[in-house]
């Protein structure tokens, strides 16, 4: 019975540490608590998007396999990049300073991008959409990279690679 009250207490008084008074609230203030890294992850049985912050693992989209979503220009048929496109971000995937953008194209495939650092690579390519034989090409405008693979074009911006 006495493990029980000490629990009891220590939880009690562990609640009361995060608590906002109505004082604080009154006053516009808030108390804002840190988000922190865990070493539970799924396996532990802890929270699954709970990672450390870009540098040391990158936390994750909650609910995806991505460390940023966005939203892209891109263009299709040799069009310019006037269309806006789902993407998501994979950072340090494979290698160390390696990225990964998957975008969502109109038809539903999606086309992955490769980075080293904030300069592509390459694309995935398949004989079922024709992509196997196409050429890949970029530029750099600024903070813009420019991707044409075959009839695609997208605009990626560092930003999206860094997390900045």
């Amino acid at each position: 019975m006495r493990k029980f009250i000490l629990a009891g207490l220590a939880i009690g008084g562990l609640a009361a540490c995060g608590a906002q008074t109505e004082a604080d609230a009154s006053e516009g203030t808030a108390t804002a608590t840190p988000a922190t890294a865990s070493s539970q992850g799924p396996e532990a049985g802890g929270p699954d998007d709970v990672e450390p912050a870009y540098g040391q693992g990158d936390a994750l989209v909650s609910g995806t396999e991505y460390n940023a979503t966005t939203i892209l220009k891109c263009g299709f048929d040799n069009k310019p990049p006037t269309q806006d496109c789902n993407a998501g971000i994979k950072r340090n995937w494979g290698n160390p300073g390696e990225h990964l953008i998957e975008v969502e194209k109109p038809d539903g495939r999606k086309r992955a991008v490769f980075f080293k650092g904030t300069d592509p690579y390459g694309a995935d390519s398949a004989q079922s959409d024709g992509s196997a034989g196409w050429e890949f090409n970029w530029t750099r405008k600024e903070d813009q990279v420019i991707v044409r693979y075959g009839p695609e074009t997208y605009v990626f911006v560092d930003a999206m690679i860094t997390g900045g």
